[in-house]
């Protein structure tokens, strides 16, 4: 007697069931395939490819303060700006609006230049360190403070009294001679930042005479965190 072995997968243990499996398996390989190179083309996009991406981080708080016999204005703000992109980005200048959110306020907005990085000179045969565009690689953070001085006339002041404002900042951004088609297709200019810090107190003479910087922080911030209930 002749046996006959069935063929997995076969129904009538013919060859039909090997032709089924090879099938299949193929359509899993082909599958498998194109996953694996669709991951490798991100991957090489995110890492080399991707046009600068920057985003700009303010802290609760920041520092009013005045230079040059209290006639000129200047808010210092420390800030991280963060380039998720593959590819660098070139921060050129950038400028603050402030809007005043008191109604009795005399001068309602004014708008300030980054003038200044770092802390003020604590000596008077120190220097300021002049703003300086910045160039962020690929994956690479810049921290520090930056100082905004009035664009145009100083006076009249802004700030003179204590109260809440709004502050809108603007990122100025190099765009390429020549750009690339990428540049082209998805370059963006980064989005304004715009946040509002309450002055708690002013004192005219502290500013002008002392140099005194105030600080200035966001409405539900607290310095000292409230002990737990029992």
């Amino acid at each position: 007697m002749t046996m006959r072995w069935p063929i997995f997968g076969s129904s009538d243990g013919s060859a039909v069931g090997i032709a089924e499996i090879g099938g299949r398996g193929g359509r899993w390989a082909t599958m498998l395939s194109a996953l694996a190179l669709g991951f490798s083309g991100l991957s090489f996009y995110e890492s080399v490819m991707k046009t600068a991406d920057l985003e700009v981080y303010v802290p609760p708080v920041i520092h009013y303060a005045r230079d040059q016999g209290g006639d000129v204005e200047q808010f210092a703000i420390p800030l991280t700006i963060v380039n998720s992109g593959a590819r660098t980005g070139t921060v050129i200048s950038m400028e603050l609006e402030v809007e005043s959110l008191r109604a009795d306020a005399t001068t309602k907005t004014k708008r300030y230049y980054s003038a200044y990085v770092g802390d003020p000179p604590l000596k008077d045969d120190e220097v300021s360190r002049a703003f300086a565009p910045l160039s962020l690689a690929g994956r690479t953070t810049f921290s520090d403070t930056v100082r905004f001085y009035p664009i145009g006339n100083p006076l009249p002041k802004l700030v003179d009294d204590a109260g809440d404002y709004k502050f809108t900042l603007h990122l100025k951004t190099a765009v390429p001679a020549h750009p690339e088609i990428l540049d082209r297709l998805w370059r963006k200019e980064p989005e304004p930042v715009t946040f509002e810090k309450t002055l708690p107190w002013i004192s005219e003479q502290q500013l002008d005479m002392r140099r005194l910087a105030i600080p200035m922080h966001d409405k539900d911030w607290n310095a000292v965190p409230e002990a737990p209930k029992p």
